[in-house]
Order: structure tokens, then C-alpha cells, then sequence
């Protein structure tokens, strides 16, 4: 185990310039903070570069790189108010998967809060589908989203800056896209309109679905709102058309 005691070590400075989007981009890598997260990275196999632990922290990790820091700079490092001494950083996994398989995917269109991100990662882990993910959406390496994923993160399989264009090939071959949206060809999501191979669309939190992409939607599906709510949160909305389309696919 190495120490590290001041905020002018080349090591303590490269953990703490993950917290922006370009040095993730620039080393390939990002962090991961918490107990509970780093032991899933470490479950789930991930590529795992080092592990940072504050002095005080009680708990053990099976790792060769172990860099333990002062408790008085530990805190610099972190995303969080209230850390709890132990951040991993993550090699990421080279370049985005666009060969998706799965019968069952969402595609957001610019979804750009990170919190929204992190709880759609850890929707579609549990109904069991593929992300895919426009050009514009937010950074999935963000400290928020992969907080808010739950774990989830380090087991979907999630393809970035899918294109309109990449949405039609997925029509091409067999998949019927559904946006989460009102249109002249608008239906209730209970209904089944879900293929044997679907796509749901879901839009920005402020715009909604695109243009480009209502274009290529075979359909548009709607959540009715009872109350006076204009819309519904867009993980929210994506939960309960994923769920509704995985009960059709029994």
C-alpha cells in the first residue's frame, strides 16, 4: 500500500481530475465511489486501474494498486458531501457496442440529467434491456449517474451516440420503435403494440423526443395522466412502458 499525504501528488491529482468529463475522455478512465460501488466494480470484474482509500477506513479490499490517503485531503477527491474513504478508478471498456441483440432496448434522445441517467441504468438492469444512447445524452462516467445507477452500471450493456440513422438499420431488422410521445398515430402504452424485437423511444426532460427521431417511430405511446402533472419523470415514463412491454413478451 502506497501513501499519499498531499494534494500536489501526481497520483492524488490524476483521481481528482476525474471528476470532469474531459480528463475521463482524455485517460480513458473514471471513478467510482463508495463501499458498496467498488465492491460491485470489483464483482462485476471490472477493469479496475486503483483503489484509494481514506486512513480511517475500516473495510478491506482484495487489490494489488492500493494508494491509502490522509484523511485531511481525502475529501478533495470525492463527488460527495459525505464520503464514505474508498474510490476506485475504472478503466472503460473500449468504444460503444452497436451490435445490440437484445429484443428489448430503450433509446433516450438527449436525456441530460445525470440523475435520470443513473436511475434508467438501473431500470433497464432490472426488466433486462439494452441502453442505447444518442449523441448528447449525459455522460454515463459521471459521478451522479453511475451513484444513482445502484450497482446497475456495471451490468447492462449500454451503446453510445446511436444515431437516428442507426434507429432505422434497428428497423430494418426487425424491431418496432415506439416513442414515448404524443403524435396523430398515438396509442396507450397499455396496449400491445410491443414486437417480438422492440425499441422504446424516450425524449429530453425539456423537449421531448426529436423530430429526426418521431420520424423513424412506427408508433407513439402515451402514460395517461390522471392528476394535473403535465408529464411524468422520464425514468419514471421509461419503467412503466419497459415493465408493460417485458409483461407482453412473456
Amino acid at each position: 500500500m502506497k501513501d499519499i499525504t498531499s494534494t500536489q501528488n501526481p497520483t492524488y491529482r490524476f483521481i481528482k481530475s476525474l471528476k470532469t468529463k474531459k480528463a475521463r475522455q482524455k485517460s480513458g478512465m473514471y471513478a467510482v465511489e463508495g463501499i458498496k460501488s467498488v465492491r460491485d466494480a470489483i464483482a462485476a470484474g471490472s477493469d479496475i486501474y486503483l483503489i484509494a482509500v481514506s486512513d480511517k477506513l475500516e473495510e478491506s479490499f482484495e487489490f494489488d494498486e492500493i494508494y491509502r490517503v490522509s484523511d485531511k485531503i481525502f475529501g478533495g477527491l470525492c463527488d460527495t458531501e459525505t464520503p464514505q474513504g474508498v474510490i476506485a478508478v475504472i478503466k472503460m471498456k473500449n468504444g460503444g457496442n452497436k451490435g445490440i441483440k437484445n429484443p428489448l432496448c430503450l433509446y433516450c434522445d438527449k436525456v441530460a440529467d445525470p440523475g435520470n441517467m443513473g436511475t434508467i441504468i438501473r431500470i433497464c438492469d432490472a426488466v433486462g434491456a439494452d441502453l442505447l444512447l444518442s449523441p448528447g445524452c449525459a455522460d454515463i462516467f459521471n459521478p451522479k449517474t453511475v451513484r444513482a445507477s445502484m450497482g446497475s452500471f456495471f451490468h447492462i450493456n449500454v451503446a453510445e451516440d446511436v444515431t437516428a440513422g442507426d434507429l432505422d438499420k434497428m428497423k430494418a431488422d426487425g424491431y418496432t420503435v415506439l416513442a414515448g410521445a404524443l403524435g396523430g398515430n398515438t396509442i396507450d402504452y397499455t396496449e400491445n403494440v410491443y414486437g417480438d424485437k422492440t425499441v422504446i423511444v424516450v425524449g429530453n426532460e425539456a423537449n421531448g423526443v426529436s423530430e429526426e427521431v418521431l420520424g423513424i417511430c412506427d408508433k407513439c405511446i402515451k402514460i395517461k395522466i390522471f392528476g394535473n402533472a403535465e408529464s411524468l419523470n422520464v425514468a419514471v415514463a421509461s419503467a412503466l412502458m419497459l415493465y408493460k412491454a417485458r409483461e407482453f413478451k412473456k
